[in-house]
């Protein structure tokens, strides 16, 4: 994963989103704060689906 600290990356915030969008997750560091990580949206809609599915199969298993 490809990591920038916060105040590089606001200067390069296209480039950031270009790695993203070609599937390169990007990590944000902020000193004392927790890391943000941006991902290509279909990265973010396939997290999404396979999270939403992993919740059916568990609420299936119960019933």
């Amino acid at each position: 994963m490809i990591s920038w600290n916060y105040s590089n990356a606001r200067a390069q915030l296209s480039t950031i989103m270009d790695q993203a969008s070609a599937g390169h997750p990007v990590e944000i560091t902020r000193r004392g704060k927790e890391p943000t990580v941006i991902i290509s949206k279909a990265s973010y809609e396939a997290y999404k689906k396979a999270e939403y599915e992993q919740i059916c199969q568990k609420s299936n298993e119960k019933n």
